[in-house]
């Protein structure tokens, strides 16, 4: 069993630690539209070639390269509306009117454009044209397997599904890829203080507002939430029982004998007990593992104040739900800004300061911090898109430095 951290740990020793207990949870097979945003388990292999079959480019005549001189006469054989569904054989002297995207007829070489023919003079259908200029082989023709092959790889596994990439995964019958799965949080809140959003706030009672904070994040990082809701702490014990029906466990509130109690009988190790990170120093990370000793369940038990709870989602908890899902990546995911503001030299702990983000001249972010009147200034910290996360023992921050900063949106 692993002993008690007893002394800090920086956020990136923590999410290391954090990572070496994750195990990417168990490919499965979904619809191509239910697969957006999940990570590929398996490589999308090409079916068949792209294009299937060789193609014009252009409006024009299938001909034979070799028979298309100047000022020699070629006999149509027909007139092609794009029907797909019918195969042409071109005979020795004809040519075929083709679309921009019509198969080539068997036997054609290359596309000569209308503009370079001169038809009969005679009314009616054109029967004959007459070549103005010659023609290379393959002109204004694409070949099949041009732009894929069968057996290409289309996207290797660990990628994630994007919109633009349905398109080509749709045109090699790529329609159940193999994702990992999305990862189930479960989200509660512990306080006999606490009531819902719904209700109203009276005889010294606050509305519940981190759940739907934390759950805002977790849809933000591509899990699937479930929403326990606050409970009081005499009901904690049966909630965190249902909570571990979800890999990730999500607990808000301070710590109490009771609350140690029930983790400690779902058989809950703590492995991390404490962060040198302000705000949310105070947080804790223990394990629930299975008969054979893997890790089934991670549970983070946060500060019940938004700021801080959002702080230590962004720098573990949305890395561990990352990994989980196949992401190779650890850390959180920010972006690097200008620090457009002052600050006093950075203490022992590293500091996470709400920002807005704007983009200069320069294309380059700039990340002005936003004065706080306390941790649960919720008016200010709604102005925030986003964490400035200022290293330990950094500064003075006075302007231009590169912040990493981690985005609400």
């Amino acid at each position: 069993m692993p002993r008690t951290i007893e002394s800090p740990l920086t956020p990136a020793e923590a999410c290391s630690r954090i990572m070496s207990l994750a195990e990417p949870e168990a490919p499965i097979e979904v619809s191509l539209i239910d697969g957006l945003g999940l990570v590929l388990a398996e490589d999308a292999i090409a079916d068949v070639d792209l294009p299937p079959f060789d193609r014009s480019t252009t409006e024009g005549y299938a001909v034979r390269a070799a028979e298309a001189r100047p000022g020699a006469l070629l006999r149509i054989a027909g007139l092609r509306w794009s029907s797909h569904s019918s195969e042409e054989t071109l005979e020795t002297g004809e040519a075929i009117r083709v679309f921009a995207g019509d198969p080539l007829p068997v036997g054609a070489d290359a596309i000569l454009p209308i503009d370079e023919v001169r038809p009969d003079p005679e009314t009616g259908p054109t029967r004959v044209i007459e070549i103005l200029q010659g023609v290379e082989t393959g002109r204004d023709v694409v070949r099949r397997g041009h732009l894929l092959e069968a057996g290409d790889v289309l996207a290797t596994a660990g990628t994630q599904l994007r919109t633009s990439m349905v398109p080509l995964l749709a045109s090699q019958g790529c329609v159940h890829p193999v994702c990992r799965r999305r990862v189930r949080v479960a989200v509660v809140a512990v306080g006999d203080h606490l009531v819902g959003p719904t209700e109203a706030p009276v005889m010294h009672r606050e509305r519940n507002v981190v759940n739907a904070a934390i759950v805002s994040l977790v849809l933000q990082a591509g899990a699937m939430p479930h929403d326990l809701q606050a409970v009081p702490e005499s009901d904690f014990p049966r909630a965190l029982e249902r909570a571990t029906s979800a890999p990730v466990i999500i607990v808000l509130g301070p710590s109490s004998r009771s609350t140690s109690r029930a983790f400690k009988a779902q058989g809950a190790e703590t492995v991390i007990s404490g962060l040198a990170l302000h705000p949310g120093g105070r947080s804790r990370y223990s394990v629930i593992r299975d008969e054979v000793g893997r890790v089934a369940h991670h549970i983070f038990h946060l500060p019940m104040a938004p700021l801080a709870a959002s702080t230590v989602f962004a720098m573990l908890v949305h890395p561990l739900i990352a990994r989980l899902q196949g992401s190779p990546s650890a850390g959180p995911r920010t972006v690097p800004a200008v620090w457009d503001g002052t600050r006093r030299s950075v203490g022992d702990k590293l500091r996470a300061i709400p920002v807005t983000l704007e983009i200069d001249a320069d294309a380059r972010h700039r990340a002005r911090p936003i004065p706080l009147r306390g941790l649960d200034d919720l008016a200010g910290l709604a102005m925030a898109e986003g964490l400035a996360l200022l290293p330990a023992n950094s500064g003075p921050w006075l302007g231009g430095e590169i912040v990493e900063v981690y985005r609400f949106s």
